[in-house]
């Protein structure tokens, strides 16, 4: 196919055109991760605007976003993302002083999977929503066509990258993710969120403590630490995967489901060795970050010198845990086998490394929604009130709504809404809904 190649230059990017196609190499975004009400792109990617679409893509021509052109697209500000795991994303922009109330954020990610999203309107069945992702295999298709004409440089060399990374490709580099880490990141901490899910999962241990009856999304493992082996070649495994677009990365979570329980030296260990070979400190993005999940019984069991060791790391760390209620009936309801004391003990403890640790920020998550007993919200709101003197910035608190998968309607929906306000109203630290997102 003849093209048509004309090609310009700014001071910071390349420019080209390729018959109906503009191209962009090496955009520039922020460097800062941050809450802004318009779309905002980070690290350095590159574009190719169709009639039709445009599509942006990281350092090793793997599609990353996706947005539809002209009038009937159904929000100028809002797109579509594909996370390193395989999955896309729509990121919907709604209410903005509603959404951010709800979830902390100006966007809401809508999954293409089943979740705990409140949101009944499926984007996905959209139309163009539909034909904006089925356009990037023909969008590949004619890219091939054009790189006969297209001499050798870095316009060929991109072209070469994406035309590689097709979707089939793409579909592969997500399964030998899964098989690097030895299977699929099923729910990311809430607090991710700060880097819009843009981690690089390592895995330092399997399973979780407690198995408890109500959650879908967590191993029936028993709980066991990797080994350094183990973490070794996952580590210079995603090395190898990432590879060029390292450069877009600062952050790091260390899974799955509990790896406060494996211990300082593990965690010492995994972040430590990510953080050179991944090199993080060559990143774009500034303020390199470590997430963790943990419990509990791993918050309340772990000596001082653990959240000393983890606090010296290079990153600002958060660790999200699990309390769920400080109702004992409801804890037994939904088969979480720990006491009201031990929740409470938990969120002492969390205030206490908050307050102690600059470098270290602990948040919790409640269940909220579903058929709780009547002693929940009012414990809820006792908990994360009377245990602070006045509101506190640092931490979070998430509840999670307990949907399965099905978004709520009418009544049910009125009154999650109007519980979890409750809580915000009263509580004395920020507090947002948990939306399960996996990689």
């Amino acid at each position: 196919m003849a093209a048509s190649l004309r090609r310009w230059y700014t001071e910071e990017m390349e420019i080209h055109r390729l018959g109906d196609l503009e191209i962009v190499i090496e955009k520039w975004g922020s460097r800062d991760y941050a809450k802004v009400s318009y779309p905002l792109r980070y690290g350095c990617f590159s574009e190719i605007i169709s009639p039709d679409v445009t599509c942006q893509f990281g350092q090793n021509g793997e599609l990353r976003f996706l947005q539809g052109r002209g009038p009937n697209w159904p929000h100028p500000a809002e797109w579509l993302k594909r996370s390193a795991g395989g999955d896309w994303i729509y990121y919907s922009a709604g209410e903005y002083r509603e959404i951010y109330d709800l979830f902390g954020e100006y966007y809401v990610p809508r999954l293409s999977y089943r979740s705990n999203c409140i949101f009944s309107n499926d984007p996905f069945q959209n139309d163009l929503v539909k034909a904006t992702l089925q356009a990037w295999g023909s969008l590949c298709e004619r890219l091939r066509q054009f790189l006969q004409d297209i001499p050798t440089g870095s316009l060929r060399a991109f072209v070469e990258r994406v035309c590689e990374n097709d979707p089939g490709e793409l579909h592969n580099r997500a399964e030998r993710l899964h098989a690097l880490l030895g299977g699929r990141v099923t729910v990311l901490p809430p607090d991710t969120r700060h880097v819009d899910y843009d981690v690089i999962p390592v895995v330092v241990a399997d399973g979780c403590l407690y198995h408890c009856a109500f959650c879908s999304v967590k191993s029936a493992r028993t709980f066991q630490p990797r080994s350094p082996a183990n973490v070794r070649a996952q580590i210079q495994g995603l090395r190898e995967l990432y590879a060029r677009d390292l450069y877009n990365y600062n952050s790091i979570f260390l899974g799955h489901h509990d790896a406060l329980a494996a211990g300082s030296e593990p965690i010492e260990f995994s972040a430590s060795r990510a953080y050179e070979t991944l090199e993080m400190e060559s990143s774009h993005m500034k303020g390199a970050r470590l997430f963790l999940f943990g419990s509990a019984d791993s918050l309340l069991s772990s000596r001082e010198d653990v959240f000393r060791t983890i606090h010296r790391l290079p990153f600002h760390t958060h660790i999200n845990v699990g309390l769920e209620s400080a109702d004992p009936e409801t804890l037994a309801a939904i088969g979480k086998p720990i006491t009201a004391q031990c929740v409470e003990k938990a969120f002492e403890r969390m205030l206490e490394i908050n307050r102690d640790y600059p470098n270290l920020e602990v948040s919790a998550n409640f269940v909220c929604g579903g058929q709780l007993p009547p002693g929940h919200l009012p414990s809820l709101v006792s908990l994360t009130r009377e245990k602070l003197d006045r509101y506190w910035e640092k931490g979070a608190l998430y509840l999670s709504p307990l949907l399965d998968g099905v978004p709520l309607q009418g009544n049910e929906k009125r009154k999650l809404l109007l519980d979890f306000r409750e809580v915000k109203m009263r509580a004395r630290m920020p507090t947002y809904l948990y939306l399960i997102q996996r990689l």
